[in-house]
Formats: structure tokens, sequence, C-alpha cells
């Protein structure tokens, strides 16, 4: 009986590793790997198409990046690392991305070599970044400094780039409040909206909540057992995959075919998401600062402009509701001022080509941002070049 039992579990081994081999190199399935590292306070940091776990553990926003050592079964502070310079040092990762040109530290150090200097700190997600550039100079906020310095005639104006992709209005709210304010900015410009009004049905989470919550609640509240299996199992992470997919695609249908639920979601997004921006611009009224919020362009509703159809997950006709709830319930706001809506920037036939998905835009496109952008940013930097005031660095210091 103990050899038959010893047969049988040798021959399933086998077979389950032969199957992982033809899954792995016939199929093209490949095991778990973590693309959007967790960050302590924001959920999730710089998404990596490319890197193994392992090097986004020692990155910026990784354990390794605060300093943290690994041992045995966790990792811990010992004091062989740096302390951390500032209060904002669980935020200064948002710096570090790839498009971004000025690390924390270089921010600082200009705040204290140019106290007088003109800074836009610029947060939101992808597009905030300039994501779909090739580099970071074509971005629009490169673009976009250096016409600044050309019609201020200055060359001490600069963009900072503190967006993060996938992030919504909670975690812009947590960037300024962590990295910017802080920093006592005089200027700052959000891009965002949609990630808040969509990303809940792509990622099968609640409206307002980071995209990333169910595999968080999973990694910390199941027994990581499957999850330990799908990092090392392409079968077993086709599994995992397939679930999600079906959940993201259930949770669409509901959009798109449930009235009663599409209004009540509706509502709390946008509700959410002004209510987030509205804490962030009273903070802005109150410490002098101005402050702009740009909704950008889509490619749904460009499509619906020009009749033609652009395919998303979520019905262009539900996008298109979502949109017009929004900019209805900013119109009532009393900061309607302080956002500029962009929605309709690529609305013609040749400009909605500009897009490489639903709301990344080309290097031509980067370049029409910028300019748009361009005489809001103009008149906020004159206004505050008028008040002679000054930043500082991170730590509130004056400068050694």
């Amino acid at each position: 009986m103990s050899k038959t039992i010893l047969s049988v579990s040798l021959v399933v081994v086998v077979s389950l590793i032969v199957a992982e081999v033809v899954a792995r190199f016939i199929f093209g399935l490949a095991p778990l790997e973590m693309q959007n590292p967790y960050q302590p306070v924001f959920a999730l940091a710089e998404r990596d198409q490319s890197s193994p776990s392992t090097d986004i553990a020692a990155g910026a926003s990784g354990p390794g990046g605060y300093g943290y050592e690994h041992g045995t079964f966790g990792y811990y502070y010992t004091g062989r690392t740096p302390l951390p310079r500032s209060s904002t040092a669980l935020a200064d990762f948002l710096f570090d991305h790839r498009l971004s040109r000025y690390s924390a530290e270089k921010i600082d150090a200009i705040a204290c070599a140019q106290p007088r200097s003109l800074g836009v700190f610029v947060l939101g997600a992808s597009v905030a970044q300039g994501h779909s550039a090739r580099s970071k100079e074509a971005t629009w906020h490169a673009l976009l400094e250096g016409r600044l310095r050309q019609a201020l005639g200055r060359d001490d104006v600069y963009l900072f780039n503190g967006a993060m992709g996938g992030y919504l209005s909670l975690q812009d709210k947590l960037a300024y409040h962590m990295a910017v304010a802080p920093r006592q900015a005089r200027v700052v410009l959000f891009l965002n909206s949609w990630n808040d009004l969509l990303l809940p049905a792509y990622s099968a989470t609640r409206p307002g909540d980071p995209f990333v919550l169910g595999v968080r609640f999973e990694q910390t509240f199941s027994d990581g057992f499957l999850f330990w299996l799908a990092k090392h199992s392409g079968i077993v992470n086709t599994l995992v995959q397939n679930e999600a997919k079906s959940a993201v695609q259930t949770y669409a249908r509901r959009l798109a075919h449930d009235d009663g639920f599409f209004n009540r979601y509706a509502d709390k997004v946008t509700d959410i998401y002004l209510q987030n921006m509205s804490d962030v611009l009273t903070d802005c009224q109150m410490h002098g600062r101005f402050c702009l919020v740009a909704i950008p362009p889509t490619r749904p509703l460009a499509a619906l402009d020009i009749g033609r159809p652009a395919g998303e997950i979520v019905p262009d006709r539900r996008v298109a509701a979502l949109f017009e709830l929004l900019m209805k319930k900013i119109d009532a706001s009393p900061f309607r001022a302080q956002f500029a809506d962009l929605t309709h920037l690529f609305d013609a036939p040749d400009l909605i080509e500009h897009f490489t998905d639903s709301v990344h835009i080309d290097e031509a496109g980067q370049k029409i941002l910028a300019d748009r952008l361009f005489e809001p940013m103009l008149n906020g930097l004159r206004t505050v070049e008028e008040l002679h005031s000054t930043w500082m660095p991170s730590d509130g210091k004056s400068c050694r």
C-alpha cells in the first residue's frame, strides 16, 4: 500500500511539474510578478512592468529605500542606515518616477539655493506624469516649464512632478499634505479625475479606494498559500488573473445595464472626488497658494463627439454621463474657478489619434496639453511672482 501511495504521489508531482513547464514554455503562462509595489501610506508606488520583486524591494519606495534591512522573518530598522531627513520621508518617492526630472533631494536643494524661484508642484496619476512620452524632455511638464521660463524671462521656473500612476484623488490629497504643503509650495497643479470615476470598475474596488486594495487584503488576511503558489506557478497565476477579470467584467456589466446601480455609483465617485479636491483647495485658499485642478481629456469623450466608438470596458455613454455629472457638480462648487475642463481638448478626427489608450497621449499630444495649460499657469505664476514670497525645503528649517 505504501509503495502504491508513493508511486501515485510521484506521478502527481511529476505531472504537475510537466504541466507547469508546458504552461510556461509552450503556452507562455507566467507566474505572478508584483508590478505595483506596496507603499505603506499610499498603498502602491511606481508601477514597474519589468523589474522582479527583489529589485522593487530595494527601490525608492521599497523597504530598502526606507532603510529597512531584511532579516529571516521580516524587515527591520537597526540604525545602520540614515535616519529620515524630514516628515516627508514616506512621500519623497513620489518624485522618483522615471519621468520626473527633479528628485526630492534636488527640490530641497533648489529651495535652499533659490528660495525666490518659481516652483510648480504637479500631482495626479499617469497622465500627469506624462505617460507615453519616451523621455523626460518630451513630457508636457518639461515642455510647459520651457515655455513658462521663456514667457517670464527667468530660468528659475520649475515644474516638480510628484504624480504617480494609478493614483486617485485620495492619494493626491495625501501627496499634497505629505510632500507639497511641508515645502510651503506656492503653486500646485493637479491633473486627475479619470481614475476616480472609472478605475473602480477596472479593478473591482469600491469608489474612492486605491485600486490595489483587494490585492492588499488578500496578502494580509488570507493564509498566503495561494498567493505564494501564484508567484511560483504560471497555471495558478492564470487562474487568479481569470478570477480577477471575471470580477471586473461583472462590475462593468452592472454599470452598463443596471441604471439604478450606475446612478448610485456615479453619485458616489463624483462626490468622493470633489470632497477630496475641495479639502485640498480649502487648504490652498487658507495658505494663499495658487492651485489649479485640470480635468484631462479622454478618448471615450472625444470618440462620442466625433461619432467614433472607443470600445471601453464601460460603455462610452456611461463614461460621458460620469463626466457630465462631475462637471455639473464642479459648476455648483464654490471652487469652480479652480477647475479647468480639458476633457474636449482632442475632440477632432485628427486630434483623437494622439491617444495611445483611454487617457494617455503621444508626444505630439503632450505638446498640445502643455500649450493648453500655459495661460492658466502663467497667470498663476505671475500672481505668485508679485508677492515676492519664498518657499522652503521639506524639513521646514533654514538651509545650512
